[in-house]
């Protein structure tokens, strides 16, 4: 078994299936370990939840934009009642894709998917992953969730994964100097900017080979991300 982790995705379901078909992984033989943000930005947010439920030995990560997209689909809330700051930041894509889909519908996603997301991960091999960042200094369990998708320190910082063999991470996009995965210490960054004019990831842990898509206005055009 092979372990692939994917950046942050960001509505963006055509993006996912280029790196899928184009990366040697195994549904059902490797396991999948999406870093989070999955919502928001390009208009296909109920399909790559569905992308995404369809492949077995698959981790879900939470990431900062999920939670607020989990946030209105627990309650879905009609459009004047919705988080400002949710829906100028990439909401309102997410919000229009899933007006297709019936009440009960969004539920299950809500049920099935978002609430199925971890705050981070770690596997047999002392690897982490996890959307934002963490405190090295401090036990990561004893970390509030909410604070482990919002970090941005161990990357901005230049930080090490103290105690960890490796860190994988999203949320703070390079795609402005580095379009490609990128690592300092022994930190991973798979955020190559597929939320705005960037790629989408997908990196094998083992032997840092990867894929990416187009870039994604490319396979949106005339639609504007985040």
């Amino acid at each position: 078994m092979e372990t692939y982790v994917i950046g942050d995705i960001h509505g963006a379901a055509r993006a996912l299936d280029q790196v899928l078909e184009r990366s040697p992984f195994r549904p059902g033989i490797d396991r999948l370990i999406q870093l989070g943000d999955v919502a928001d930005g390009w208009p296909e947010t109920p399909a790559c939840v569905e992308r995404l439920l369809s492949i077995p030995n698959s981790i879900w990560l939470q990431g900062n934009h999920d939670w607020w997209a989990s946030e209105w689909l627990a309650t879905q809330l009609p459009l004047e009642d919705v988080s400002q700051s949710w829906y100028r930041q990439g909401g309102k894509a997410t919000f229009d894709a899933y007006q297709y889909l019936s009440r009960s519908g969004r539920y299950q996603h809500f049920e099935s998917f978002f609430c199925e997301q971890l705050p981070y991960f770690e596997d047999e091999a002392n690897n982490l992953y996890m959307h934002g960042g963490y405190d090295p200094t401090r036990p990561i369990a004893e970390q509030d969730p909410y604070d482990l998708i919002w970090n941005r320190d161990l990357w901005s910082g230049n930080q090490t994964a103290t105690g960890y063999h490796e860190c994988f991470i999203g949320h703070t996009s390079t795609w402005s100097y580095k379009e490609v995965p990128c690592h300092t210490h022994n930190v991973w960054n798979l955020d190559q900017g597929a939320g705005y004019n960037g790629r989408l990831s997908m990196l094998n842990v083992r032997t840092k080979e990867f894929v990416q898509s187009d870039p994604v206005p490319e396979l949106y055009p005339g639609v504007k991300g985040r």
